[in-house]
């Protein structure tokens, strides 16, 4: 990934969020604080106690998306809404010609993503998606790594999420990993295979439900399948393969420089193996990135080097997200496509879903999906 400059030219957007739920305040902080290029005017919400909070921060408050957009017409729309409501969102802001940032993921289904780009393509406006993994410091030194002669050529990746119900990962944690694998390969998934199992069984249609009973934590959209275990492989075009866990566990602890973390973080992690040497990179913090000088293959008790760790904690992704919403106004300004494109997201849809689809015919399935609906439904 390309390094991004430390000056743009004065230029002002008037942005608008949708949806002033954390990540939308976390934007807020950073767009106010280091992003003097985007001025907010406005913010969208339903509940009342959060138009409150937004106009005591001198921002107007509208109850919808099409308020905001109809009456306040601002050039970015900033979409931080719950994942069902991003389809019909995107496209009313790409209607009303705004460039478009939109969190992940970017669609329920191939058919919604589909719908999308379509509506983007159309305005012809910029569309950047909330991937701000790929701009972390642990990132960009994993990139590093995986060039280096010491690890020699990459083979695949093995990646291991362990901790909340594997439905609501798949959906939230796996989409990071999913676009940081083509980031780094620059290469696309073209088949997927996938299992589901419960209770030591092949998960069937009867045990699809929502989302709000696999994890009652105010997740109340869509619907999952209920699961112990989430398996999934995929094939790169460039021969890279992917081997994916999703596992949920009552506790799961990690001691990251002999301090015990929160629940799940040491199991958020992917290794990617190479020829020669092999590297690990926690999603804890910004991220902690280890390696070392052999295959995985071989019989060894060499310790984990740590290569990267965090100067300090930055719980909601504070810096990435800055240098992600710095890379989509040059994006704007430059009339070029922004590092984290509606494409790839659309791209990850297919391969969350895939793993579904996959699972229910019982067989390696080609991406992009041929059957474009939620495959659940």
């Amino acid at each position: 990934m390309a390094e991004w400059p430390e000056r743009m030219e004065t230029m002002t957007f008037t942005a608008g969020i949708i949806g002033y739920g954390e990540r939308g305040k976390t934007l807020e902080k950073v767009i106010r604080e280091h992003v003097p290029e985007i001025k907010l005017i406005a913010v969208a919400d339903p509940a009342v106690d959060r138009r409150v909070e937004a106009l005591r921060s001198g921002l107007a408050a509208y109850e919808s998306a099409d308020e905001l957009l109809g009456w306040v017409r601002p050039q970015i729309a900033i979409i931080t809404t719950n994942p069902p409501q991003h389809c019909e969102q995107v496209v009313m802001a790409a209607e009303h010609g705004c460039h478009i940032f939109c969190e992940k993921p970017l669609a329920l289904s191939p058919e919604e993503a589909d719908r999308m780009i379509a509506a983007v393509r159309k305005a012809g406006v910029v569309c950047t998606v909330d991937f701000e993994t790929i701009f972390s410091d642990s990132f960009l030194t994993l990139e590093h790594e995986l060039v280096r002669d010491e690890f020699g050529e990459l083979i695949r990746f093995d990646a291991v999420d362990k901790g909340r119900p594997p439905a609501y990962d798949i959906e939230t944690c796996m989409p990071h990993f999913l676009h940081a694998f083509m980031v780094l390969t620059r290469s696309k998934p073209v088949e997927v295979f996938g299992r589901v199992i419960v209770d030591g069984r092949q998960a069937t249609l009867a045990d699809v439900m929502p989302i709000s009973e696999l994890y009652p934590h105010g997740r109340t959209h869509d619907i999952g399948m209920r699961a112990g275990t989430i398996e999934a492989s995929y094939l790169l075009a460039n021969g890279v393969t992917v081997r994916y866990f999703l596992a949920e566990l009552d506790e799961a602890y990690v001691v990251e420089a002999g301090k015990r973390a929160k629940p799940g973080s040491e199991f958020m992690h992917f290794i990617a193996c190479g020829t020669r040497g092999q590297v690990k990179w926690h999603q804890t913090s910004t991220g902690y990135v280890y390696r070392k000088s052999v295959p995985q293959d071989t019989l060894s008790v060499m310790d984990w080097e740590l290569v990267c760790a965090p100067d300090k904690p930055d719980p909601t992704w504070v810096v990435p997200t800055t240098r992600l919403v710095q890379d989509f106004v040059r994006a704007i300004m430059a009339g070029r496509e922004p590092a984290t494109t509606i494409k790839d997201a659309a791209a990850v849809v297919d391969q969350v879903y895939g793993i579904y689809a996959s699972h229910l015919a019982g067989k390696p399935l080609k991406l992009p999906l041929e059957e474009r609906k939620h495959p659940l439904r």
